[in-house]
This record gives C-alpha cells, sequence and structure tokens, in this order.
C-alpha cells in the first residue's frame, strides 16, 4: 500500500472541506480558489460530465475501467462511492504531492467524510473543515430550492447530512456554520492562514500559483 513515507516531502498546508449537499461547500471553495495560494484539488471520477462540467477543471472524468486501473496501481490517496449510486471517485497522490512540494500551497481537497477519514488513515497531516447550514430545515429549504431532488432522494440526503455532522463532530472538524456567505469563507481563510491575503469578496479565479499548474489550463 502506498504511504505518505513512500512520497516526497510536503511542505505546503493540506486542507480538506467537508459538508453535505446544499450546504455551501463548493461555493466557499470556489471563493477560496481566488486565493493565489491556493490550489484546489481535482478528483477522478466515473460518472458522468454534467452539462456545465469540464474535464480536467471540475473532475477527471474516466471510465470504470481506468479508473481501476489507477486503483490497482496505487495512484489514489482514497477512492469512494461518495452517493452510494455506483460512480467512484478518488484523488491522486501525484497531485496532492506536486501541490504541497510548494510551503507556500494551500492545497484543498472537497470530499465526503468517508473520504477524510481514509485520509486521515493515510497519515497525512492535514486541516479538517467541515461546512454546516444553520439548521436543517435551511437545509431543506435549499435543497428544495434547487429543484434537482425528489421528495424521496431529499429525505435521504437529510439523513444522510444529520450522519455527516456527527461524524464530523466525533473526528475532531473545524465546524463553520454557513449562515452568511461572506462571514463563512473569512472563517474558513482565518482558520487556513490567508487572512493576509485577498478578501473573501472577490470573485472566484485561477489562483494556481502554487504547485503544478491546474489541470486543463
Amino acid at each position: 500500500m502506498t504511504t505518505p513515507a513512500t512520497h516526497p516531502a510536503r511542505k505546503g498546508r493540506l486542507v480538506v472541506i467537508c459538508g453535505p449537499s446544499g450546504s455551501g461547500k463548493t461555493t466557499v471553495i470556489e471563493r477560496l480558489r481566488a486565493e493565489p495560494r491556493v490550489r484546489v484539488s481535482v478528483s477522478h471520477t466515473t460518472r458522468p460530465p454534467r452539462a456545465d462540467e469540464v474535464d480536467g477543471r471540475d473532475y477527471h472524468f474516466v471510465d470504470r475501467e481506468a479508473f481501476l486501473a489507477m486503483k490497482a496501481a496505487d495512484d489514489f490517496i482514497e477512492t469512494n462511492d461518495v452517493f452510494s449510486d455506483g460512480h467512484l471517485y478518488g484523488s491522486t497522490w501525484a497531485d496532492l504531492d506536486a501541490a504541497l512540494a510548494d510551503e507556500s500551497c494551500v492545497y484543498i481537497m472537497e470530499v465526503d467524510v468517508i473520504g477524510a477519514a481514509n485520509l486521515k488513515a493515510a497519515g497525512l497531516d492535514m486541516e479538517l473543515i467541515f461546512i454546516r447550514p444553520p439548521s436543517m430545515e435551511v437545509l431543506e429549504r435549499r435543497l428544495r430550492d434547487r429543484g434537482t431532488d425528489d421528495d424521496a432522494a431529499i429525505e435521504r440526503r437529510l439523513g444522510r447530512a444529520r450522519d455527516e455532522m456527527r461524524q464530523a463532530e466525533e473526528a475532531g472538524a473545524f465546524m463553520v456554520t454557513n449562515e452568511s456567505l461572506d462571514r463563512c469563507v473569512d472563517e474558513v481563510r482565518r482558520r487556513i492562514g490567508l487572512s493576509d491575503t485577498s478578501p473573501s469578496t472577490t470573485g472566484a479565479g485561477s489562483g494556481n500559483d502554487c504547485g503544478a499548474p491546474e489541470a486543463g489550463g
């Protein structure tokens, strides 16, 4: 099994951000992407891309055979069927190693709580941050406002969210409530040492000045 000891020394900072669907974690990460020291991990997945997604920017889209070959070669730090729908997700050692070779880099990974546990089990030194909604009622409203799930799917997401929040607290995650996006982003920025750089109101941009260039451009 591949372990941190078999990889180059990592000088940068690894930040793992989790949160239930509808918590706003992806929007928070997009704000942080504008920071010149930040690089955001691009995971591999076997699910098909959505209409607005770009290969290499949102995910590396691969077929199941290619994914399993990468897994067999120990290319992944962790893999998971995140939504229990048969689609696999994984983050690679190569991307992490390239980014964290730069001591100024803050490398952000967006995974679920199981993925975070897998990263911890791999022996990685990381800051775990969990983005939570102000209440379950607010989360339900956000999910319904999306208009993408039926009632049964929303109930499943709410049940999963309760489990994730409990697991994150048990894991000692730094919990941030996303009631105001700007305040939430500022709190995360302070926590990960970015308070001396650009303000949270800056829009999302490339921001990838550390480590290897962002895939796809």
